[in-house]
């Protein structure tokens, strides 16, 4: 048999309440679970505010570390940097003496970006440069039709550049056949001989010997000391440049040089 419980005497449930109404409240736990609960909101708060902040930073805040040498330094730009500050990346504290902008793309591609960029690079008093990019599959004389309908260099201007990259279909020999017909028009035209760009690789197996009275701007991203023997004017060393007013990243090119070497490289 259970025992009876013994209940205390209330007279009534009034009086009960008012006697569970007289029962502490512990305010320390209380207290302590609303403090941790808060401080857990404010730290993942902040934790997601600098996440934010320093990804944000991250494609503006600039390198210029990249850029500190003995050359002198420019980058070069096409429709894949999108819309340029022109005005923020005057403030940049990379030295940009110079800028290259894509023109053209074999017979018929217009780079998009092109006149806004040829503009603005003249008016922030940039020394500025057009190229084309050689498509070694298609006709040369067409390529540089293009270029040249594109492309009006006055005085001040870089001499016209040729960007040469890929191997053609119809074999070395007409590739190197349509690089120099190409070459040939533009120093006709322009009354300059043009420049001509190229990875190094690239470069020494396929180009080198056919076009040596041209400058020659190379691309050579892992050791400059891989040029040593090479006769460079412009050497494009990263693909890192982080640029004020540009949101992507930028290619960084040296000039082999002083600024007065620099200007004779201009259409008179």
């Amino acid at each position: 048999m259970q025992q009876q419980k013994v209940l205390p005497k209330y007279k009534n449930e009034s009086e009960i309440k008012k006697q569970d109404d007289k029962k502490p409240i512990n305010l320390f736990n209380t207290t302590l679970k609303s403090l941790i609960v808060g401080k857990l909101v404010l730290i993942l708060g902040l934790s997601s505010s600098i996440t934010t902040s320093c990804n944000s930073e991250h494609g503006r805040s600039e390198n210029p570390s990249i850029s500190s040498s003995e050359y002198i330094f420019g980058i070069d730009i096409s429709h894949h940097q999108g819309r340029i500050d022109w005005s923020e990346m005057k403030t940049s504290h990379h030295p940009i003496e110079f800028v290259f902008i894509k023109a053209t793309e074999g017979k018929t591609f217009k780079d998009p970006k092109f006149k806004d960029n040829w503009k603005n690079a003249k008016k922030y008093n940039y020394i500025r440069g057009a190229y084309h990019f050689y498509n070694p599959n298609s006709n040369s004389t067409e390529q540089f039709e293009n270029f040249s309908n594109m492309v009006n260099l006055e005085k001040g201007d870089f001499i016209p550049i040729l960007d040469i990259e890929k191997e053609s279909k119809l074999g070395r020999e007409n590739l190197r056949k349509g690089v120099l017909n190409w070459l040939k028009l533009a120093e006709q035209k322009y009354e300059v001989k043009p420049m001509i760009y190229a990875g190094l690789t690239f470069y020494q197996s396929t180009l080198k010997g056919y076009v040596d009275e041209y400058p020659l701007w190379i691309a050579c991203y892992s050791d400059k000391y891989r040029l040593k023997n090479e006769k460079w004017t412009f050497h494009q060393f990263t693909e890192n440049v982080r640029v004020k007013g540009i949101e992507p990243l930028v290619d960084g090119n040296d000039f082999k040089g002083e600024i007065e070497d620099l200007k004779q490289m201009c259409i008179k």
